[in-house]
């Protein structure tokens, strides 16, 4: 085995990793250690040979091969950042609907779980399933291939853009996710301003045990038909992904 493709494929492995390291599982189940290793290895040997055509710089020593690592899980981990942005975004939305519909009373930081948030796992859910369902994968692999023309492997680099493009991209979680939660946000709004005006017309009527259930009853049928929002929201989120990826090593 040439010293040069255990190399490279070493290399890519570590991006591979880095990436896999920072995609969500459906269901708010971890994805397993080894199994996140499997994908990464196997990225790693289906590249390499592709990667081996690229311009691998010289390096000298044990300490530049730990740099190169390093760089290249570093890189990694920012290319799948940016990837679970929109994921992120999509769960945040799923709160916030839950919160707005009174069906949940402490929304969580972590993945959200069916057993816990199933509304906002729900989202999380549709969201992976879009991902796939649009062919979103093929535009993340593409765009982790045409990293290593950017960026070879050893000699991973962020482009001057980079840091821009992960402060745009974590603000976007927030309004992404507060895009797709809006007509709620403004639905609870209307539903509490309602009943506020009829508390004040109607003294003895206990306005907050009346109101809860039709703001959940309302709140259920908006959210009934608002799967074509959702879509096209994730769809566009979903289609600029590779993009903002590649701007992390520079997009040509």
């Amino acid at each position: 085995m040439p010293v040069e493709w255990l190399l490279v494929w070493t290399l890519t492995g570590l991006r591979a990793l880095g990436v896999v390291m920072m995609l969500p599982m459906p269901g708010g189940q971890p994805m397993p250690p080894m199994l996140r290793v499997a994908c990464a290895v196997m990225l790693a040997t289906l590249l390499a040979g592709v990667v081996t055509h690229t311009a691998l710089p010289v390096l000298p020593g044990w300490p530049a091969l730990a740099e190169a690592a390093v760089r290249e899980t570093v890189l990694g981990l920012a290319l799948g950042f940016v990837g679970r942005t929109v994921f992120a975004g999509a769960e945040l939305a799923g709160r916030l609907i839950a919160n707005e519909l009174g069906l949940m009373a402490a929304p969580g930081f972590d993945v959200p779980t069916p057993a816990q948030e199933p509304l906002p796992a729900f989202v999380g859910g549709f969201a992976a399933l879009l991902f796939f369902v649009m062919g979103g994968h093929e535009g993340v692999l593409a765009a982790f291939v045409r990293s290593f023309d950017l960026a070879p492997a050893g000699a991973a680099r962020f482009s001057l853009l980079a840091g821009e493009t992960l402060a745009i991209s974590t603000a976007s979680v927030i309004e992404f996710g507060v895009k797709m939660a809006a007509p709620f946000i403004a639905l609870n709004f209307v539903v509490s301003l309602a009943f506020s005006i009829l508390g004040r017309a109607v003294p003895r009527m206990n306005v907050f045990i009346v109101s809860y259930p039709v703001r959940t009853l309302v709140g259920l049928s908006v959210l009934a038909g608002a799967g074509g929002l959702f879509g096209r929201y994730l769809w566009r989120a979903m289609e600029m992904l590779p993009w903002r990826m590649l701007e992390i090593v520079g997009r040509n």
